[in-house]
């Protein structure tokens, strides 16, 4: 009897049964008189592999970003930020919103001419630099991908007429992925390779 066979039969019983510590005593003994060997070890890993996903609550998706909102009242210019999806999930792509209004009045920042130059950097001090955008009807977006959970920083430099007048920063904390709540998605969970 293959190892994978054993895994199959030892799935349905437990699913017949409805218990899990029926065997818990007896793997290395039954694995070993049906596979001939004691692959107990490799047969746990296989059998028991943990899947990852990030999950969210409203708690993480208020803390996600730290400051959403930036106020320069020297260039009377109020700046917002908005994430989607509103928690940033590891290596899938993330459009962040970007809106310049004024201060004062509240309307679209309408000049023209205005350009940014956008930076993001992390806890460990990697740095992902954007190409130079134009701002369109007070608005622009940047697409990126997170590559771990933490701290990250981004960094916009604005310029009007190719002069730099102003930078801005939001801070954003990328959670750490949670296991599944229950044995059954654990079990279903596809194996990285």
């Amino acid at each position: 009897m293959t190892l994978y066979a054993f895994q199959i039969m030892l799935l349905i019983s437990i699913l017949i049964l409805g218990s899990f510590s029926l065997f818990s005593i007896f793997y290395p003994q039954l694995l070993s008189s049906l596979t001939g060997n004691n692959d107990y070890d490799k047969f746990k890993d296989n059998l028991f592999y943990l899947g990852f996903a990030q999950v969210s609550n409203n708690d993480t998706i208020s803390s996600t970003i730290d400051n959403s909102t930036w106020i320069s009242e020297r260039d009377n210019l109020k700046i917002t930020m908005k994430l989607e999806p509103e928690v940033p999930i590891i290596d899938q792509w993330t459009r962040i919103h970007f809106e310049i209004r004024n201060m004062t009045s509240d309307i679209f920042l309408l000049e023209d001419g205005l350009l940014v130059n956008a930076t993001i950097t992390d806890h460990d001090g990697r740095l992902f630099k954007f190409p130079q955008k134009s701002i369109i009807d007070g608005k622009f977006n940047l697409e990126y991908i997170f590559p771990d959970d933490g701290q990250h920083r981004i960094i916009l430099q604005f310029y009007r007429n190719d002069m730099a007048f102003t930078v801005a920063f939001f801070d954003v904390t990328v959670p750490h992925p949670q296991p599944p709540k229950d044995f059954w998605s654990q079990l279903f969970q596809p194996k990285p390779y």
